[in-house]
């Protein structure tokens, strides 16, 4: 996966970071609960990344 693609999956998954610590926020009002939250969805995003999610394996392997 080159840099660029890198970089715009992280932007993308900033979207989510903000939309759900704000709807957990408005939940609990727990700093807690929002680190948790955004620790797991930069645990997500490394996923993504280093290919363990979202089928890289298969979608390489077709184009070689």
């Amino acid at each position: 996966m080159d840099l660029f693609r890198k970089i715009g999956i992280g932007i993308v998954m900033i979207v989510p970071g903000f939309v759900f610590g704000g709807l957990l926020w408005s939940f609990s009002h727990s700093w807690l609960a929002i680190l948790g939250l955004e620790i797991a969805m930069v645990i997500l995003l490394w996923a993504i990344l280093s290919g363990k999610f979202g089928g890289q394996e298969g979608h390489e392997a077709a184009h070689h």
